[in-house]
């Protein structure tokens, strides 16, 4: 027992480290987290070593963070991104999609594991992204708001292929009418989540609205309730988790217990077990596919992920009126992969569905695109800065 605890009292300074010094020269925090993982693990010093402790830390971890991911993403944006950004994020998932897909076959991956590459691929992280638009003052502007709108559309239906995937992994084939049935039932649970969330919600009023009723222990019941219905027909607990967190919002809970549950499921989430879940992602890497036929995966998928994935979104952001650099802009910024897709990862080796050396990949993949998406949108901000508002702003507004 008492080296479980001298593990949990590493990964806190780990995360603590990270949190402090590591945003100081520009590296986002997730990704120090996970950088801290690889040179604490049994890739490089050793110092900790996965165990079954740190494993349930770390599921719980993926659950507050996508119960956090979902409180933070407003309805009201959902359904404005189904009017405005539906283009930019269908063509902004479908283009990475397939090129990543693509790529995995042309270095020999069987289709199971290819259709998982793609899915990881198409999986945003916006939260990391609005962190570095805010740092840049660009987080109140139209361009934050599409791709907001448009993360939001990409993650919830990478989240119902993932259901499919899942559903085929446990038929172990890959046939029509079970991937339909698993479709079917996942958008199913969407349509019921979100008739739920509008009619439901508003009748619990005594635990959203009175002191008394524990609204944030009752948040967790509803977010693991949903996500053990969502497991009960066959699809993923992170599912329902994101959706119960969705429809948590001020027209149901008093602003006061809004702010409450999000401060401590934020706390939860990122600053204990969430980063444990970014830090174990670190044991479970191996450093071979730096090297051979790993690292010829790694640049190009990276390189080809990154350029479908500007030319698609850009390219639809344009047509919807944003002038040149905003497109550029919007594009670049839905380049960012970590968080879902880091979650989505660990929980395809877990299935089998890919192995170590694909899981290292798109690890790598993830990290590599977050540092370009980075970099690449400060010197946006320096083009938008140059340029001012751009007529694309103006007319997405009277949208």
């Amino acid at each position: 027992m008492q080296s479980v605890f001298w593990d949990l009292l590493i990964l806190m300074v780990v995360v603590w480290t990270a949190a402090v010094f590591l945003g100081r020269i520009g590296i986002p925090r997730i990704i120090g987290e996970l950088l801290m993982g690889v040179i604490l693990g049994p890739a490089v010093l050793g110092w900790i070593e996965p165990n079954e402790i740190i494993e349930v830390l770390a599921e719980l971890g993926i659950f507050f963070l996508i119960l956090h991911t979902g409180i933070q993403t407003k309805p009201g944006e959902f359904f404005t991104a189904l009017r405005i950004s539906l283009g930019v994020a269908l063509v902004g998932a479908i283009v990475p999609f397939g090129v990543a897909i693509g790529v995995a076959h042309m270095f020999g991956l069987g289709t199971m594991a290819a259709l998982f590459v793609g899915l990881a691929m198409t999986a945003t992280a916006v939260v990391t992204t609005l962190a570095v638009l805010k740092d840049l003052g660009l987080d109140t502007t139209p361009i934050a708001r599409v791709i907001m709108a448009s993360s939001i559309l990409d993650d919830l239906l990478t989240l119902v292929l993932f259901s499919a995937v899942v559903g085929v992994v446990e038929q172990g084939t890959l046939e029509l009418v079970p991937v339909l049935w698993v479709t079917t039932k996942a958008v199913l649970f969407l349509g019921l989540t979100i008739v739920a969330g509008r009619w439901l919600y508003p009748l619990l009023s005594h635990p959203f609205r009175n002191r008394e009723g524990k609204g944030f222990t009752f948040v967790l019941v509803l977010g693991l309730g949903f996500g053990l219905l969502a497991e009960a027909i066959g699809l993923h607990l992170i599912v329902g988790a994101y959706l119960a967190g969705l429809f948590f919002r001020e027209e149901v809970a008093s602003p006061e217990l809004i702010r409450k549950v999000e401060d401590r499921v934020y706390a939860i989430a990122y600053s204990f077990l969430g980063p444990i879940f970014f830090i174990s992602l670190g044991f479970h890497i191996t450093l071979d596919v730096l090297t051979g036929p790993g690292l010829g995966f790694l640049l190009t998928l990276t390189s080809t992920v990154l350029v479908g994935q500007i030319l698609s979104a850009g390219g639809m952001a344009r047509r919807v009126g944003f002038g040149r650099v905003e497109a550029l802009t919007v594009g670049v910024g839905m380049c960012g992969r970590a968080g879902l897709e880091f979650v989505l990862v660990a929980l395809g080796l877990t299935l089998g569905v890919i192995d170590v050396e694909t899981f290292s990949v798109l690890i790598f993949t993830g990290f590599l695109l977050s540092l370009i998406t980075s970099a690449a949108l400060k010197g946006c901000a320096v083009l938008l800065s140059r340029g001012g508002a751009g007529a694309g702003e103006v007319a997405l507004e009277d949208r």
